[in-house]
């Protein structure tokens, strides 16, 4: 499987759990960490 580091995100936004928009490039040029879990319940 090839790398994946270095590499553009697609443009996204997301809400925060209170309802704040978020978007990729509001992080632009600074390091971001993505965690994406599934909910089990």
């Amino acid at each position: 499987m090839k790398s994946k580091v270095d590499r553009k995100a697609m443009a996204f936004n997301i809400d925060d759990t209170t309802g704040v928009e978020h978007t990729l490039s509001d992080s632009a040029g600074r390091w971001l960490l993505l965690v994406f879990h599934r909910h089990l319940g």
